[in-house]
């Protein structure tokens, strides 16, 4: 197998940056669905590049076959996750993507046995989510073994890309999905709220539907675990508000209404915001008597976050990566990832945050 690097998703400003990162490191090819696209940000890098369309297996097939690892940064994940992983279950290459996006997680477990056989790896989540998030609660588990809930805090997010709205709009629904007593269960939107505290006071979090409820488990072997997103008091209001009419309206509706909003969202971040506001996240780990011990990761931003994880997963993974079927990056590399990549730096707390 060669050390070739294929970039599913090029031409999207999360693809952009992980481009710009590789070039002269690695044997890199851009891929993605836009031909003029693409030749425009691969001819300044001097990066060779193809292009297809996911629909066409042939073509899939035909454009994996020489490389060693995919890299996926092509979202919704919802519709690119699937066509590619199996299609790098057939040519035998590596699946990697940056995703975040819960349901993908799952549908990405059922493929495990069908790549173990084909001894090819699938490693989802190589951005801030799961990556990071992951390495926390890998680590919080490390000092605290007898933890048996994990309750994860994330501070507000200060910079969005068109990309992640949309895959955001796709994912909305009237429950919130938490894990108790190891399975996926749902709660009403905007009902579960907790305190954490990310550097300057309690911050009162919502529960959100994110990927580390479905992962945390695998990696961790804790079966409760609530994902908490640190948003003002009018979108805490206005998700409640939004989660009771959709149990009367559904869903669709306002999955619709989300997706105009997304296609017009500006294509990138704003310059004052990117590369210059960190996430913290928080972890407290519960005991069997619900006493909390904390602990905390302090990252870039979340696209230079991404950047760096995924480019040393990469790199690691060409050196000779043993393992195969799916995988979640604390599980395979350990829950010092995220900092031996540059990427963050944990913190220990000590006392409890009011719940």
């Amino acid at each position: 197998m060669s050390g070739r690097v294929i970039l599913y998703g090029a031409t999207g400003y999360t693809g952009q940056a992980i481009a710009k990162h590789l070039a002269g490191e690695m044997d890199v090819v851009l891929a993605g669905r836009n031909a003029d696209r693409l030749a425009k940000i691969a001819e300044p890098l001097g990066l060779p590049w193809r292009s297809f369309e996911l629909s066409n297996e042939a073509a899939v097939h035909t454009a994996l076959a020489d490389g060693a690892v995919l890299l996926n940064a092509a979202g919704p994940y919802a519709d690119t996750a699937g066509p590619l992983a199996l299609g790098c279950i057939r040519t035998g290459t590596h699946y990697l993507d940056v995703g975040g996006e819960w349901p993908v997680f799952a549908q990405l477990m059922e493929l495990d046995e069908q790549a173990r056989k084909a001894g090819v790896l699938l490693l989802p989540g190589m951005g801030l989510t799961i990556a990071a998030s992951d390495c926390l609660l890998a680590r919080a588990v490390e000092h605290w073994p007898d933890t048996v809930k994990l309750c994860l805090g994330i501070s507000r997010a200060h910079s969005v890309s068109r990309g992640s709205a949309a895959s955001a709009a796709r994912l909305f629904d009237k429950q919130s999905v938490i894990r108790r007593g190891g399975k996926l269960t749902g709660v009403p939107l905007g009902s579960l709220t907790r305190a954490f505290d990310f550097g300057d006071g309690l911050r009162e979090t919502l529960a959100l539907s994110w990927a580390d409820v479905v992962t945390g488990e695998f990696t961790t072997g804790v079966g409760d675990i609530e994902v908490y997103s640190e948003v003002p008091w009018w979108q805490r209001a206005g998700y409640r508000a939004s989660g009771l009419y959709a149990s009367l309206t559904g869903a669709g509706v306002w999955r619709s209404a989300g997706g105009m909003i997304a296609r017009a969202w500006p294509s990138e971040p704003g310059a004052d915001v990117r590369g210059g506001q960190n996430y913290v996240m928080v972890v407290e780990a519960l005991d069997r008597w619900r006493r909390p011990r904390l602990l905390k990761l302090q990252t870039h931003d979340g696209y230079g976050t991404t950047v760096l994880v995924a480019a040393e997963g990469l790199r690691r993974i060409i050196r000779g990566s043993e393992e195969s079927g799916f995988q979640t990056p604390a599980r395979l590399f350990g829950s010092g990832f995220v900092e031996e990549a540059g990427a963050g730096i944990f913190e220990a707390k000590a006392g409890a945050s009011a719940a």
